[in-house]
């Protein structure tokens, strides 16, 4: 007896330090993705670049109709006054004021939509590049990277990813909203839950490549995510790391997908393993 309660006592004391090991080499999974893409596969830079320079395009696009036009849609519902003396003087500085904060709004705006529109958009290039780099890493045949495929299986992959992209903004819309109607409580909500649920969001979509190449369904996925749960929430923690930075995360999108395929080839590794044994 006494035996027993020193054995559970020790996994009673040993449960948090397993927690953190299991969250932090989940963690690590996004870092290793940098050294893949930039380092020891450069020239899949071929397959991944479009997306990035397609995304910054629409930024520099936003970015340059939000400059060259903001003022005109501002004069266009509120002309600034052009009369002389003090009181027109205050009117049009504060005009200037909320043409700035219009211009910046707008850009704000633009960014978030372009940033959600670009998962979308680089979908099937990261289809392609998780494709390529599993093929690599198992050694099994299969078939190599080609335009013609990508253009073939674009309409599916992007209605996929639209779909997710939809599921997210779903939950996240009514949350935000929430946070406005009740204050303290609604702000507290959105932050806690909301940040969770972009981790888990994020784990799941950097793995999503290689599980849909296997057939896993909606219900599969999550069960592979209950199963492995602190290394996938650790993955999901470093992608929100960097996606969360404005401009970085064009440059960091192909290492999250690089380190999901990776991350997940080790799970069912292990899974397989342990089925073995």
């Amino acid at each position: 007896m006494t035996g027993k309660i020193a054995e559970a006592t020790r996994r009673v004391a040993s449960a948090p330090a397993r927690t953190v090991q299991g969250f932090w080499s989940g963690f690590k999974y996004p870092f290793a993705g940098l050294r893949v893409v930039y380092g020891e596969h450069r020239d899949l830079a071929r397959i991944w670049c479009w997306p990035v320079l397609i995304t910054a395009i629409c930024l520099f696009g936003v970015g340059w109709s939000v400059w060259n036009y903001h003022d005109a849609l501002m004069s266009w519902m509120w002309e600034s006054p052009t009369d002389d003396g003090w009181w027109a003087a205050v009117v049009r500085f504060f005009h200037s004021i909320l043409e700035f904060l219009l211009g910046l709004v707008l850009f704000l705006v633009g960014a978030v939509v372009v940033q959600l529109a670009s998962s979308v958009i680089a979908a099937p290039f990261n289809d392609a590049l998780s494709e390529t780099l599993e093929r690599r890493w198992t050694g099994e045949p299969g078939a190599r990277f080609r335009w013609s495929t990508l253009v073939r299986d674009l309409g599916k992959t992007i209605l996929l990813e639209t779909g997710k992209v939809g599921i997210y903004v779903a939950v996240m819309v009514p949350a935000l909203l929430f946070s406005f109607v009740v204050p303290v409580v609604g702000q507290f909500v959105y932050s806690v839950a909301g940040s969770a649920f972009t981790v888990a969001y994020l784990a799941l979509d950097y793995v999503d490549w290689p599980a849909a190449r296997r057939g896993l369904g909606v219900g599969e996925r999550v069960a592979f995510f209950r199963k492995n749960a602190l290394p996938m929430l650790g993955f999901g923690a470093g992608v929100w790391v960097f996606l969360f930075v404005p401009f970085l995360n064009l440059l960091f999108m192909p290492a999250a997908v690089a380190g999901g395929t990776r991350l997940f080839l080790d799970l069912i590794g292990e899974d397989e393993q342990g089925k073995h044994e």
